[in-house]
């Protein structure tokens, strides 16, 4: 997918018609539009979803406003206004332009606007013709789910990977794959299948089997119930996150209170590795009590076995290796080896005879050898089973105690915050705490429903075996029941091959991500993509997660979309050169986004704007004068074709006019005019 150009008439900012030519020359992959706060930036990287998608981004505030306030405005009523986005690309040999547009008759100040209107169009080989279910073929070429990849808002990028978020990355990755349809074959239309297959053996009579198809289908109804209500409490524990980082933030901006505030944020990243270290700790634990807890009740039993085998040995009677084919052969002699005449019924030939019941059984001597051998060693077992759970007991029993007084030097800050003689301060600490808790309490929450669904799901493995092993009225019954048994092998089939192909692009993304961070983030850390789909920040490798700055989760946000991109890029030229039919057409997806180096300390810009033009090959670049000093200008302008510069238009009588200085020269930035708009003009590189 390459961008070749964006045009917008009359949509929010926008007065008139404004083309964003996004066509981008060989090794040089960049387009920069440079914009003040409130100029459009966020609506123009709204522009390309709303054309594809419709939609906005849940940021972008009033959105039912699609239409100019000023064109609104000057539409007498009674006559039509619009307004339209346009989005023209090339994609595997084709043109595509996308047009959306969304008009009506004025009839009330309000916008009460109908639906757009979407025409989607594809030429090749000089010909152009209408794309039937435009919306669908727009997703083939990009899914939905993987929208916010590829246009984003680099202040919100330390989002991706937190609570909910990680869910929305985990979706996103089977969309890359073109996972969705074994997906909604798991959740949708297998059980779908079997739920119909059971009615089947109702009407046929067999009233047991409908009763535990109905029960099922129950408990199946109440998961998702219990399922959606999780997610629910995800989203509302990253909403409580977010309020206690707000007022966390605003504490350390405030003078009294900024001490008091960077304490508890020291504090609070302590208590974050000694929780992760008492994880660690109950896991060891954990894994050494479900390997070796057994060796503990060993007591007694090694001397047993001991006594037991030294006994045999002195009584001659553990075998001696003696192969029986040879005993075979004395008999049928009738002599002893040693020359002794021994015919049947003679002591020597019983002798032999019993002899020969044993002979050959090298191994048993063997195994009692190596049992004896073993069960001297299980002492020792003993003693270092005792010694590493009491290790382990007492680092536990020191991070409990580190913890505890952790949390005890921050209830005495809370107290002290609190009793801060500032109304500001005090406000800002109660909202701080009010959510702090109740994340707390969503956290709780958050937890039992995973319990409730492990319950759930084991209740409904019950009812599966029992309406299976069930015995059928009649053959129908019987025929149903196998189908519905076959239906199960499926499902479950379908689900071991949407984990496995799911852990491995996970494993691949891992090491693509490691290796684009490694690139940018100055400091030893090493990222690593959880098996939740958590982006965790390794202080070293295979040690405890570092504490990330809003900075560095906005360059583990960076680094994500760098490998998704590379991603993307092998697998639509592993589908080019299979030839074969796909579910989605993939491809090489361009980049755009807004603020990129919003919440990055000075001493990351710099290398991150080395690296935005590496991460694939048509980056969209929209950013501030503040942020497009020094070097960070320099890289970005290296690696541009064109630029772009957001020129607000304000009708504040005293508002000063502002300029960016652009190769050397002096743009206008900010103008006076007649209303409130932006112009979007095009700077010579």
């Amino acid at each position: 997918m390459k961008l070749l150009r964006l045009s917008v008439d009359n949509f929010r900012v926008f007065y008139g018609k404004h083309v964003l030519h996004l066509d981008v020359a060989e090794g040089k992959p960049a387009i920069l539009i440079f914009g003040n706060n409130g100029a459009g930036k966020t609506t123009l990287l709204n522009a390309f979803g709303w054309a594809l998608y419709g939609t906005f981004s849940k940021d972008v505030e009033r959105q039912e406003r699609i239409i100019n306030d000023h064109a609104w405005a000057e539409t007498p009523f009674d006559s039509p206004v619009s307004a339209s986005v346009q989005l023209d690309f090339e994609h595997d040999g084709g043109v595509f332009t996308v047009q959306r547009v969304v008009a009506v008759n004025k009839a009330t100040e309000d916008q009460d606007l109908p639906d757009p209107r979407l025409v989607v169009t594809e030429t090749r080989l000089g010909e152009s013709f209408r794309v039937e279910n435009g919306q669908d073929r727009i997703e083939k070429i990009l899914p939905e789910g993987l929208r916010r990849f590829f246009f984003f808002n680099g202040e919100r990028m330390e989002r991706m990977f937190t609570d909910d978020g990680s869910e929305e990355v985990k979706s996103a990755i089977k969309t890359l794959l073109g996972l969705e349809t074994i997906e909604r074959a798991i959740d949708v239309h297998l059980p779908a299948a079997s739920r119909k297959l059971a009615k089947e053996a109702g009407k046929s009579g067999d009233s047991r089997l409908q009763a535990l198809a109905d029960e099922k289908e129950q408990l199946e109804q109440r998961k998702l119930a219990v399922h959606a209500k999780r997610l629910k409490l995800s989203e509302d524990i990253s909403s409580y996150q977010r309020e206690v980082d707000a007022a966390s933030k605003a504490l350390l901006e405030n003078g009294k209170a900024a001490p008091l505030q960077k304490r508890r944020a020291r504090l609070d990243a302590d208590l974050q590795q000694e929780v992760e270290r008492y994880r660690e700790l109950q896991e060891r634990k954990r894994e050494i009590l479900s390997k070796r807890s057994f060796i503990a009740f060993t007591g007694g039993v090694d001397e047993i076995v001991i006594n037991l085998a030294e006994g045999m040995r002195k009584r001659r009677e553990l075998p001696a290796g003696i192969q029986r084919d040879y005993i075979d052969g004395l008999l049928e002699d009738g002599y002893c080896m040693c020359g002794t005449p021994v015919p049947p019924g003679s002591p020597g030939h019983e002798a032999l005879a019993e002899r020969r019941y044993n002979a050959g059984l090298a191994d048993v001597e063997s195994s009692w050898m190596y049992l004896r051998g073993k069960t001297a060693d299980l002492a020792d077992a003993r003693r270092e089973l005792l010694e590493d759970l009491r290790g382990i007991a007492q680092d536990i029993l020191a991070v409990e105690g580190t913890i505890n007084r952790i949390d005890a030097e921050k209830s005495d800050i809370d107290r002290q915050l609190e009793g801060v003689d500032v109304i500001d301060v005090q406000r800002l600490e109660q909202k701080r705490k009010e959510y702090y808790e109740k994340r707390l309490e969503a956290d709780t929450s958050h937890r039992l429903t995973k319990t409730e669904l492990d319950d759930l799901d084991a209740e409904i493995e019950q009812l599966k075996r029992r309406f299976s092993s069930a015995k059928a009225q009649d053959e129908e019954a019987r025929r149903v029941q196998r189908q519905v048994d076959l239906v199960e092998e499926v499902l479950e089939a379908f689900r071991r091959i949407l984990n496995v192909k799911t852990e491995e692009v996970r494993q691949q993304l891992d090491a693509k991500v490691k290796s684009v961070f490694s690139r940018i983030c100055i400091k030893p850390f090493t990222p690593e993509l959880k098996p939740s789909f958590e982006l965790e920040l390794q202080a070293t490798a295979g040690g405890p997660a570092a504490i990330r700055s809003t900075g560095e989760n906005q360059l583990l946000g960076l680094s994500f979309v760098g490998a998704v991109a590379e991603m993307a890029k092998e697998i639509h030229d592993r589908k080019s050169k299979s030839g074969g039919e796909t579910l989605s057409e993939g491809g090489i997806y361009p980049v755009v986004m807004d603020a990129p180096f919003g919440n990055l300390d000075i001493e990351y810009q710099d290398q991150v704007a080395e690296s935005l033009p590496r991460l694939t090959s048509q980056i969209v670049t929209l950013i501030s004068q503040s942020q497009s000093r020094d070097k960070v200008m320099e890289h970005l302008q290296a690696a541009a074709t064109r630029m772009y510069v957001l020129r607000s238009v304000t009708s504040k009588p005293d508002a000063q006019e502002q300029f960016i200085t652009i190769n050397n020269r002096a743009v206008p930035y900010v103008t006076r005019g007649d209303f409130e708009y932006t112009v979007l003009e095009e700077v010579t590189v």
